[in-house]
């Protein structure tokens, strides 16, 4: 094609790749962190305010235990996540059965579901909610231990696909050849394959413990559905259990008069805001700088060998046990009660706009896509630095920067936006852009992440030998590179694609007027319609279905498996 052909050209000239880069780091920082942690400098300009928080005792009691729940709850669903995720990522790529494409592309469907449907859907399937039709199992009633099961469902997707997209670049043929040798299978994997992917174990991990950090939504539904922080009355009236979104979530809620009656002082909202959004975000980045560093230093033993020991967990009944316990774990933990919800379609349903319906989905669909090129075309220069850089100076504030979206709870990143690009607010087509930047600010570390997961595991030499043959840099990134790490970029799109799709937090943060279907499905069940919200959200699921089906059919012809 034309286009490639003058892309492949122009590649050869330093100062233009110098350039391309220069605007990718722009765009990075211009466009994407500052507006995310405006909220950070914005605590500084209205100290006088936060002062006022700081100076009530029952808020900050309140903010505090919320943000402790916040950080518990993301660092057990993380363990969690990673303990099941590693055989579920390996039975996903060396394991072959009838209809593993359709539970690969099943598996993604957490991640296309409005987060407060999801919410509402799991607290049915494990609690017993008042008010609600449909029995649910009434076996769990702690919310710390409900919002845990929630954010495992949202989470556990993002373990398996960032191990996956790793452990498919690794050859299996190391791991043959050391059982040729007499070695125990479990002693292969232990000594050879864990430690090649250990970058997508530490990708997985801030993905996992970032997703639950930040979700709000679904969080803020479940325990209200639980009979917690209840709009009735008056600010902080009844019974409380935040997280830290959670409690953004219902700040905000008190100031909205559609949605109470007594609202909560102008003041009390901004500050208590800014004050818990900046201290998420200063804590949140500590937290995750200390958990790279743990991952990074942590080392599997490879030295010592237990014979008798690895050969009674690689034969008998032993590895079908592992198995089976993920598959199970996936099948009840995730997909039940992420689907539970659509047993309300056996209910009496009032007639559903259609119209408005293909609608939201068109907008949102529009949203995520230009998302996703934004992504691909600005993100991977970035990741392609990181990744060869990464001991460099610049290299480790890069990577630092691109993990700043991902910990900000998305209504806390919605309010930051807000406050950035507040004097451009005049609806229509400029609220659709402020929507598209929003939503690039938390999916552009998706895929940042994934692709730098995956060129740190591939040998530089590949590349520098194209080149001594005379391949233009284009030509080797698109002919070298791509091939190998095509996985992880399509990884890295789908997650990016389906968390733009089911985002409502930030959305509804920027503004009211534009009409995502996510925002669509929460006025229905914010009208407690939760039939026509089930039905909606299968029409969603099955769209993503065949869309993402299709993509993996493609990707599978080519030879890799998406």
């Amino acid at each position: 094609m034309p286009l490639f052909k003058w892309i492949n050209d122009k590649s050869n000239n330093e100062k233009v790749r110098k350039a391309w880069f220069t605007l990718a780091v722009l765009i990075l920082v211009i466009i994407i962190i500052i507006p995310a942690i405006f909220v950070v400098f914005d605590l500084f300009a209205k100290w006088g305010l936060v002062e006022n928080i700081l100076g009530d005792s029952r808020m900050t009691t309140i903010i505090s235990g919320s943000l402790l729940n916040a950080f518990s709850i993301a660092g057990i669903v993380t363990i969690i996540d990673i303990i099941v995720g590693i055989p579920m990522a390996w039975i996903m790529v060396r394991k072959q059965f009838k209809g593993k494409r359709y539970l690969d592309t099943l598996m993604d469907m957490p991640l296309v579901f409005p987060t407060a449907v999801l919410g509402i859907s799991v607290v049915m399937f494990w609690g017993a909610p008042h008010g609600i039709d449909i029995p649910g199992l009434g076996i769990v009633m702690s919310p710390f231990i409900m919002i845990i099961l929630l954010h495992i469902v949202f989470s556990f997707p993002y373990m398996v696909r960032s191990l996956s997209a790793i452990l498919e670049q690794i050859e299996p043929n190391y791991e043959i050849a050391a059982m040729t040798l007499s070695a125990s299978r479990f002693t292969a994997v232990r000594t050879i394959t864990l430690p090649l992917f250990r970058t997508g174990l530490l990708t997985g991990t801030i993905l996992c413990f970032a997703r639950s950090l930040s979700e709000t939504g679904g969080t803020y539904m479940a325990v209200q559905m639980m009979g917690y922080n209840s709009l009735k009355g008056s600010f902080l009236d009844g019974p409380t259990f935040f997280t830290g979104p959670a409690f953004i979530a219902y700040v905000k809620d008190f100031a909205n008069p559609n949605k109470v009656s007594e609202l909560i002082p102008h003041d009390t909202m901004i500050g208590s805001l800014i004050l818990i959004s900046a201290l998420m975000i200063v804590l949140a980045l500590m937290m995750l700088l200390v958990v790279r560093i743990l991952v990074m230093k942590f080392k599997i033993p490879t030295k010592r060998v237990w014979p008798k020991f690895g050969r009674t967990l690689s034969r008998g009944s032993v590895p079908k046990l592992k198995d089976a316990f993920s598959i199970a774990f996936l099948a009840v933990i995730v997909l039940l009660p992420t689907f539970y919800i659509f047993t309300y379609v056996t209910q009496p349903m009032a007639q559903i706009d259609y119209g408005k319906l293909l609608y939201s989905i068109g907008i949102s669909f529009l949203i995520a896509g230009v998302a996703v090129v934004f992504d691909v075309i600005f993100g991977t220069p970035i990741a392609l630095y990181i990744a060869r850089k990464r001991n460099a100076l610049f290299g480790k504030i890069l990577d630092t920067l691109v993990n700043v979206p991902l910990i900000i709870p998305t209504a806390a990143l919605g309010f930051s936006l807000s406050l950035f690009w507040g004097s451009m607010y005049a609806g229509g087509a400029l609220s659709l852009v402020m929507v598209i930047l929003g939503h690039i600010s938390f999916t552009f570390p998706l895929m940042v992440r994934n692709i730098v997961g995956a060129v740190e595991e591939i040998d530089p030499a590949y590349e520098e030998v194209a080149l001594t043959l005379g391949a233009k840099p284009f030509q080797t990134f698109t002919r070298v590179l791509v091939p190998i790490i095509k996985s992880s970029i399509i990884a890295g799109a789908v997650l990016a694609f389906t968390r733009s799709l089911g985002e409502t937090g930030a959305t509804q943060s920027i503004t009211s007027s534009v009409k995502t279907v996510p925002i669509y499905i929460m006025d229905l069940v914010g009208k407690h319609h939760y039939t026509e919200a089930a039905f909606c959200s299968i029409i969603l699921i099955a769209i993503c279905f065949i869309f993402i089906m299709g993509v993996r059919i493609v990707i599978s012809r080519g030879g890799r498996r998406a």
